[in-house]
């Protein structure tokens, strides 16, 4: 499980705001900070990844939900969006959410 500290670091690696092992701003970790809740509201809003808690984050989410965080607020840092990171982020999400297993199998009952 990752945090939300955890997810906002890699959303600012992603836009390379941050390098490796360097620690955010505090401006710049609020910044993108404010825009979690919202990306992941709109997230669940067209069905493409329903969250809980946002800082619990499930591993194979983690580096996806970072994408798209960081192409939301790559504008707020002078850098463009990229679409195509963002359409790629969003199949995979899509595509994690339908293997999920269901469950135990279900009985048939013949007559």
């Amino acid at each position: 499980m990752k945090s939300r500290e955890q997810l906002v670091d890699r959303a600012l690696r992603e836009i390379a705001v941050l390098g490796a092992g360097q620690k955010a701003s505090a401006e710049d970790a609020k910044a993108v900070d404010d825009e979690v809740g919202p990306v992941l509201s709109d997230l669940a809003r067209r069905n493409v990844y329903s969250y809980g808690d946002p800082d619990r984050i499930e591993d194979e989410h983690y580096t996806h939900l970072a994408i798209i965080l960081g192409n939301a607020v790559a504008p707020q840092f002078g850098l463009p969006q990229d679409e195509a990171k963002r359409l790629y982020a969003e199949t995979r999400l899509r595509e994690l959410r339908s293997v999920r297993d269901a469950g135990d199998p279900i009985r048939a009952m013949y007559f």
